[in-house]
Parts: C-alpha cells; structure tokens; sequence
C-alpha cells in the first residue's frame, strides 16, 4: 500500500485562520467593490447580479472549506487506536451529504475505554496529538476536544481521523462554472437590446443552477472510503454492544490538524494511509509502539524516491509472473563445459 488515500484540502497557518463568516464577509466586499457601478447601470439587469453573489457565494464558501477550514499543527503524524465509531458519508443527509468524508472516531494507546479528554491528553505517546495547541489558542480562540459513544453507551475522548471524499472539491467546480455563467448572463442582459438580452440571460442563469444543482448532487455521492487504497481495510468495525469486544484496532497516518468547522478539536485529516493491525480483546497488545515505528519505517521506504524508482524498472513491471512477462537482473551466462545439447 504505496499510495496515499485522496486529498482535496490543505491546512493554513494558524495566523492566516480566519472563520467562515468573515471570510465570505471578505469576498462579499470585493464583489460589492467591482460590481456596484456596473449595477449602477445596469437598471432592472441589476437582478442577474443575485444570480453572480450566490455563485460567489459558494465559490466562497467551498473555497474556505477546503483552503482555510483545517489549521496547520505540524506536518504529518502516525497513531494506533481503537475504532469507537465511524460515520460513513453514505449515511449522511442532504445538505451534510456534500460533506463526503468518511470519518473515524479512534481511542488512542494506552487509553481505555470511558477516558476523558483531560486525561486523554496526558496519555503517552499519542496524547499531545489531541490537546490544544498554543499557535490555535492564540489564533483561533476555540478549542474543546472530541467525544464519540460506542454503542453499549460508552463515551471516550477520541483522536478523530477522515478519509476525504470529493464532494466539496465537486461543489467548488459547479460554483465555479455557475459563477461564469452569471457573470455572462448579467453582461447579456446589459450588453443585448431587448427583448434578446433578456431570452440569453435567462438562459444563462438557468444553466448556473442547473451547474450548481448538478454539482451539488454529485457530490453528495462523491465518497471518501477506507477502501479507497488497494491493500488497505475495505470496511472498519467498532466493538460488539454486548461484549464490548471486537472492535478494529488501527494504524494511521495523516495530517494533523486543528478543524475549526465544529466546536473545535484536532485530528487526523487527511489520512495518507491506514491498516488493520489488530482486535480489540479488552486490553492493549504490548508492542503497540514497536508496531508503529515499524510501519513509519515501512511507508517511509515506500514513499523514498530511490525505492519508487526502482519500482519503475522493467524487471518490477510484470503482469503474470516474473518468469512469464518479466525482465530479471541481466547476468552472465557461462558457457557449457564440453559436448553435449545447447
């Protein structure tokens, strides 16, 4: 399992966070700046603009969601934990459902079950990943740390972690195309005598919302997936209600960042890679870390260049079999030593 899982967002730096209202606020005030003299002259065309601010809008919005949304905390991170619960995009409802990540809500080791977030943080070697960090304290202003309930009723304190979908990316291209179609209607409706100015700009505005509509919907069912890697878990499991036992236990490695969407909490987002490495029997193995830093080791000799260079070489490219399609090592051949068939 070479390759990562998709990624659509990146992180900023925690000084250039700023929250979702003020940054439409911002776009909302370079809009009104380049288009109220147009306005100005454009008459009763003027409502074709409400077309191009909600296109704008949207642009806007997904921009924030995928660009500013997650802050930075330091690069990329590993941790093993236990899946309390999941929340697979396909059980979300619209409009949540363009929102097509699916997440994990993972206990992290040594923790048991019931933790919470206070001693959750103190916990080593995987405690510092969920507690606030000073650079989002001072920039952000927010923080309370995530919660999730197994479904014998059991609340933990969790690090959370998300396989991305493309549903916001998706959005983000209709908006954009709807955008330039509003954009076109208005300067139709301007620009072309009556009554044909009106007829093209009415035209143009419908396929802005067909474009915003369509996107919209593809989206919804553009899934993120544990599966999304080959090699990797298809599905994840928490713990059976009843026993409590059960649940997958898992390897992860992602970005680690602050998610300001929600009340506040860090986590894993997006994951590059993940694996199965154990059940949940009530108690952790004990070579939980040794396990970690052999798979960091392991996808680090993946990703090196000199190893994906060699996976490019002819004698690694086979279909079949080494023996049937393949091109192995060259070597010389020494000749017979006396008569015989050759």
């Amino acid at each position: 399992m070479a390759d990562n899982y998709k990624q659509f967002t990146s992180c900023c730096q925690a000084k250039n966070w700023v929250s979702l209202s003020t940054y439409l606020g911002f776009a909302a005030a370079g809009l009104a700046v380049i288009w109220i003299p147009i306005i100005a002259l454009a008459g009763w065309c003027a409502l074709f603009y409400l077309v191009v601010a909600a296109a704008a809008a949207g642009v806007a919005a997904c921009t924030w969601w995928l660009e500013v949304r997650l802050v930075c905390l330091g690069g990329d991170h590993s941790a093993i934990g236990m899946l309390v619960s999941s929340e697979p995009p396909a059980d979300k409802s619209w409009p949540g459902s363009v929102d097509s990540d699916f997440s994990m809500n993972l206990l992290p080791y040594p923790a048991l079950p019931g933790i919470t977030q206070a001693d959750l943080e103190l916990t080593s070697p995987y405690g510092f990943l969920v507690a606030e960090q000073a650079a989002t304290k001072q920039h952000v202003g927010f923080f309370t740390g995530e919660k999730a309930t197994e479904k014998n009723g059991v609340e933990s304190a969790i690090l959370h972690a998300e396989f991305e979908g493309a549903g916001v990316r998706d959005v983000l291209i209709a908006s954009t195309v709807a955008l330039g179609l509003a954009i076109a209607a208005l300067i139709a409706c301007v620009a072309i005598p009556p009554p044909w100015g009106l007829i093209v700009a009415g035209i143009l505005a419908l396929l802005a919302l067909l474009a915003a509509l369509f996107g919209t919907l593809f989206g919804s069912g553009d899934h993120g997936s544990p599966g999304d890697v080959t090699g990797a878990p298809t599905e994840v499991h928490d713990n059976d209600p009843v026993t409590g036992l059960g649940a997958d236990l898992l390897y992860v490695y992602g970005t680690w960042v602050f998610d300001s969407l929600h009340s506040g909490w860090n986590e894993i987002h997006p994951i590059k890679k993940c694996t199965l490495v154990g059940k949940w029997d009530g108690a952790w193995p004990t070579d939980v870390v040794d396990v970690q830093h052999r798979l960091d080791a392991g996808f680090a000799d993946a990703r090196d260049p000199a190893t994906v260079g060699r996976q490019s070489e002819d004698k690694f490219t086979w279909t079949i079999h080494p023996l049937v399609d393949g091109c192995g090592e060259p070597r010389d051949v020494p000749a017979p030593a006396g008569p015989g068939l050759h």
